[in-house]
């Protein structure tokens, strides 16, 4: 049985419905279905195709993905900040035969031949990530995979307005696309990744659901504008959300609904947490009851196994003979309560002692007067690395004082080896184009 295509679900919507506006327009049901049928026409590919979309605008991208699936063998989404080298290799990799971006479609020279010769199920959509080795791989999902726990409520879901903070090509901003999409909500998009733009944009759409990374989230807070929205819905992703910020959310927006999302690209999303409690319940782990099943391998690696396990070389590489997934991500169980340590690959090697930045960010949090921080490994000649902490500080807090103050907690709750040893106070923060925290090497 052939999978039914995201063209095919959203005819079954009012056609005068408005899915997506911004500050330069808005697009109906009707208008999206039309314009992705001229789209589809005009780009002269089948079923044997593969076509890369490459740095679209959410608009174009929303109407290229609804033009495409189900008509092309896979569809390669690459965000805006690829670098040239970078799109070459995945357009090798993906076998395109066609590529899109803001100069239009066009087929790609002596790759016609190297695509599917045919799909019987559905359209691959193909997302890049980076593999343990640094290599860039791609992961294959479908529609189905993406959207397995999109609520399809489309009375509930007309009365939210999601805005996208996220690079539409992203895994973080498809969830937020699709999930507008296919619940009949109203998408606002900025035409602009300007912070002070996309804030703009926010609060004059009227946004009332909003996703975003807890770094997001805090530059969000800091700024204060955000608070000019009716949030109704708060989704958290990407990254460790600690209890402070929850606790801080919750205090600006009491009336809404606070849920962290376990995601990623290679294991598709995995959980969500509605408790306002960060980690989430021990009683999950090897469990009936938990939302996917999951263990904490003995080295701290969180494995879960995924209701649809996505294609690729990366996701085969991290299964067991069990279908469970290595996250790679490290967890620490607390009582009746799992704790998020980090990635594997995020420690930080001070003399053979590895530490994990999360972990100290968390305790730095805790310390009246930071408002926010980013720890990351400083190299050293003697210890290899020594842990450095970056560190907004709240106004009007005298940063003497509380670099001394810091000290004095960190050395009371760590070991030696954890204490930062470098403490720079700094305007703000850098987050990368996925919206997490940038940390320096």
């Amino acid at each position: 049985m052939k999978a039914e295509a995201l063209s095919s679900i959203i005819r079954g919507f009012d056609g005068g419905q408005t899915v997506v506006s911004s500050a330069a327009a808005r697009l109906t049901v009707d208008q999206l279905l039309e314009h992705a049928d001229e789209l589809f026409r005009r780009s002269s590919v089948t079923s044997v195709n593969r076509i890369a979309l490459c740095g679209l605008a959410a608009c174009d991208l929303i109407t290229a993905l609804v033009a495409f699936d189900g008509r092309v063998g896979a569809m390669l989404l690459l965000p805006a900040s690829s670098d040239s080298v970078s799109v070459d290799r995945f357009l090798a990799a993906a076998g395109c035969t066609h590529r899109m971006d803001g100069e239009g479609i066009r087929a790609l020279p002596n790759r016609l031949e190297e695509g599917c010769s045919s799909y019987t199920d559905a359209t691959q959509w193909l997302l890049p990530t980076s593999g343990t080795t640094g290599v860039p791989k791609l992961i294959g999902h479908t529609l189905l995979s993406l959207t397995r726990t999109v609520k399809r409520d489309v009375a509930k879901g007309r009365g939210f307005i999601w805005g996208l903070l996220y690079d539409p090509c992203r895994f973080a901003g498809l969830q937020v696309i699709l999930q507008a999409l296919l619940s009949g909500s109203l998408l606002s998009v900025s035409p602009s990744y300007d912070f002070d733009r996309q804030v703009e944009g926010l609060i004059a759409g009227g946004v009332n659901a909003l996703s975003a990374t807890p770094t997001l989230w805090r530059k969000l807070l800091m700024d204060g504008r955000i608070r000019e929205c009716p949030l109704r819905q708060i989704t958290l992703g990407g990254e460790i959300a600690d209890q402070s910020l929850l606790n801080g959310l919750k205090h600006c927006f009491p009336a809404a609904r606070i849920v962290h999302i376990y995601a990623s690209t290679e294991a598709g999303v995995g959980f969500s947490v509605h408790d306002g409690m960060a980690g989430f319940p021990a009683a999950w782990l090897e469990s009936e009851r938990a939302p996917v099943p999951m263990m904490v391998r003995g080295d701290g690696h969180l494995l879960v196994r995924p209701a649809t396990v996505p294609e690729g070389a990366e996701t085969a590489g991290r299964l067991d003979a069990d279908g469970y997934l290595d996250t790679e991500d490290l967890v620490r169980v607390a009582g009746d309560r799992v704790f998020f340590s980090g990635r594997a690959s995020g420690a930080v090697n001070v003399g053979g002692n590895k530490v994990m930045p999360e972990y100290v960010e968390e305790h730095i949090r805790r310390v009246d007067g930071v408002f926010d921080v980013c720890v990351y490994g400083k190299r050293s000649s003697m210890m290899g690395q020594i842990v450095a902490a970056d560190i907004v500080c709240e106004s009007g807090v005298d940063s003497a004082e509380l670099r001394r103050e810091i000290l004095r907690y960190c050395r009371s709750v760590m070991e030696s080896w954890q204490v930062p040893g470098i403490i720079s106070f700094v305007s703000e923060l850098h987050e990368n184009a996925a919206g997490k925290r940038e940390r320096k090497t």
